[in-house]
């Protein structure tokens, strides 16, 4: 069964969306035409909940 997903708000990130979802090796960041971004999870591969303050699949991104 195939469920459709919500567009996503291009508001960029804050709190721990911004700190900590932008920076783990499971999220990825688009930016769209007007400045704004969102942040998806590919645990869930969905946007990060915007009232987020804690995941338990945390895993700092390494540095390049």
């Amino acid at each position: 069964m195939h469920t459709v997903k919500q567009a996503p708000s291009w508001k960029t990130p804050s709190g721990y969306a911004a700190s900590h979802c932008r920076n783990c090796e499971s999220g990825w960041t688009r930016t769209g035409t007007e400045g704004g971004e969102v942040t998806v999870c590919l645990i869930d591969r969905q946007p990060v909940l915007a009232n987020m303050i804690k995941c338990d699949r945390f895993e700092r991104r390494m540095k390049t």
